[in-house]
């Protein structure tokens, strides 16, 4: 998930999902469910995503357009962390060890 490809999929995961309920509710109409229980509230949740799949689909084949939101830019770099100094890790466990102390005193 640190990688180029890893940060775009974090990056259009929740743009995407959101899109796809938005325009489930504003153009479609999909407000709620018309189902009790889990079994049919899932199977009209599928039908509903299958019929808008098949929807990009026919649009797709009409335009002869690729939708392009996986392309990265191209000065996108992996991520990467500080390596954790000993130094540092050794105040953060004096102050840690400092608190404990104090709440035991009290």
């Amino acid at each position: 998930m640190l990688s180029v490809k890893g940060i775009e999929i974090r990056v259009n995961r929740s743009v995407q999902v959101e899109g796809v309920f938005g325009n489930e509710k504003q153009n479609h109409g999909y407000t709620r469910t018309r189902r009790r229980g889990i079994k049919n509230v899932s199977a009209e949740a599928m039908l509903e995503l299958i019929g808008l799949n098949i929807n990009k689909l026919f649009k797709f084949y009409e335009t002869n357009s690729y939708l392009k939101f996986w392309v990265a830019p191209c000065d996108l770099k992996p991520q990467t962390f500080k390596k954790p100094s000993a130094k540092r890790l050794s105040k953060k466990g004096s102050k840690i060890n400092a608190k404990i102390y104090k709440n035991k005193q009290a």
